[in-house]
């Protein structure tokens, strides 16, 4: 971001790599039918998300894409609202001992509980225990650090990197890699065990699909890596978006006490000390719902760019001819912080999104990237963050413990690193 303030919209940050922040950019690169695929450092195991191959991608949607239908969503709520149950329970006990916590943590907990019953059909235990019993959510940090960082590697080095005990950046992260798989391969073994359950979650669709090349069955490798990519892609997101939104909002006390209002008349009256919001209700709430986009435009929890290949014959992108095979980029923060498109961008604004012009902005707000590598999970994790918040924002008032800004930690998702706050009951009406 502060290159592209000083040298203005087109930077090269690498001898073969142009980041770009002009608007048009962002549908000329990730927009559907462009040629741009993604760039080498998605190189590893060839999963949805980070799979180079149009074919294999395609073959890849074709199967895990009724798993995060509306309707399938729709059914699986039931399955979430437990999660979220235990991290009310959790704040009531805060409550009662007049004891403040680290809503950093526990939004990670409830974001692998939930994950882990969607990708593998029953939660790691975390909100339940009140402890992360596999150091699950160290693992995850530690392998995304590397994995960015390797992923910015010379291909020729990166098999090499485990080797290299010196330094054990590389070396402890590759460990985590591992631990990670191991963790799945046990949580897969049960959930495949187990043929009892009728119930339609990511884990039924992969065992149920067919392979396209042999008809038969996914083989178990491919099902355990693709179920491991959504424990990463499906918790760290969601969980740093709904810390920031509690960062924001616990300091605004003025903000708060609107959003409150408006949950108070989608949800009046005495609540059930095991009351969750509705996903039909909250995902309507205009003022909740804007904060939270928000939230992810000022903090997206991706910032960084996501590289193309420019395809052969080269491509014109935004009045700028660049040659083919050179890798190009639009960071996030920088289009969500850009001026040309938003009045005051380091300002938290949610009346922006309520404006009669908001509908112009959506082009531009991109924190699940956009085009048909646009992440897969997206309606998934905006059900699991708004009925979160509508919850405990419903139920209880927040405020942080302390002034000064938190310090953030980056991998391949940026994310703060404590979000400490004092918790009191709200009103019943």
């Amino acid at each position: 971001l502060e290159q592209h303030e000083k040298h203005g919209a087109i930077v090269r940050i690498a001898p073969n790599h142009v980041s770009m922040t002009d608007p048009e950019a962002i549908n000329q690169i990730y927009g559907h039918k462009t040629g741009f695929l993604k760039g080498p450092f998605y190189e590893d195991k060839p999963v949805l998300f980070n799979t180079r191959d149009l074919s294999i991608h395609q073959r890849k949607r074709k199967y895990v894409n009724p798993a995060f239908s509306a309707r399938h969503l729709q059914a699986f709520e039931e399955h979430m609202t437990p999660s979220i149950t235990r991290l009310v329970q959790f704040m009531q006990a805060c409550v009662a001992e007049a004891k403040s916590f680290d809503f950093c943590r526990w939004s990670n907990f409830l974001a692998f509980d939930v994950i882990g019953e969607y990708a593998f059909g029953s939660p790691f235990g975390f909100l339940e225990s009140g402890r992360d019993d596999y150091n699950l959510i160290h693992t995850v940090d530690t392998r995304g650090e590397v994995l960015n960082t390797m992923g910015h590697l010379p291909r020729g080095i990166r098999p090499y990197m485990k080797h290299f005990r010196i330094d054990p950046f590389f070396y402890n992260g590759l460990r985590a890699t591992a631990s990670l798989e191991a963790i799945g391969r046990t949580a897969f073994g049960k959930r495949k065990a187990d043929t009892s359950t009728a119930r339609k979650d990511l884990m039924s669709f992969l065992l149920n699909a067919k392979d396209p090349d042999t008809g038969g069955p996914l083989p178990d490798k491919e099902i355990l890596a693709e179920a491991i990519s959504f424990i990463v892609g499906g918790s760290d997101t969601t969980s740093s978006t709904m810390t920031n939104f509690m960062d924001f909002v616990s300091r605004d006390q003025k903000l708060q006490a609107e959003i409150f209002s408006e949950l108070l008349d989608a949800f009046p009256g005495p609540r059930d000390p095991d009351w969750v919001a509705s996903d039909e209700v909250s995902g309507k709430l205009r003022l909740l719902n804007a904060t939270l986009k928000e939230v992810m435009r000022l903090r997206p929890t991706s910032s960084t760019g996501l590289e193309r290949v420019v395809p052969e014959g080269g491509r014109e992108v935004a009045g700028t001819f660049i040659p083919a095979g050179y890798l190009v980029s639009v960071p996030t923060v920088a289009i969500h912080h850009n001026r040309q498109i938003y009045r005051n961008p380091e300002r938290l604004d949610p009346q922006r999104w309520l404006a009669e012009d908001a509908h112009d902005l959506t082009n531009y707000f991109v924190p699940f990237s956009t085009g048909p590598r646009a992440c897969v999970g997206r309606n998934f994790a905006w059900m699991e963050m708004t009925k979160t918040l509508a919850t405990i924002f419903r139920l209880f008032r927040f405020e942080r413990t302390i002034s000064q800004p938190s310090e953030s930690r980056e991998g391949f998702f940026v994310k703060i690193m404590e979000c400490n706050v004092s918790v009191s009951l709200r009103p019943s009406e």
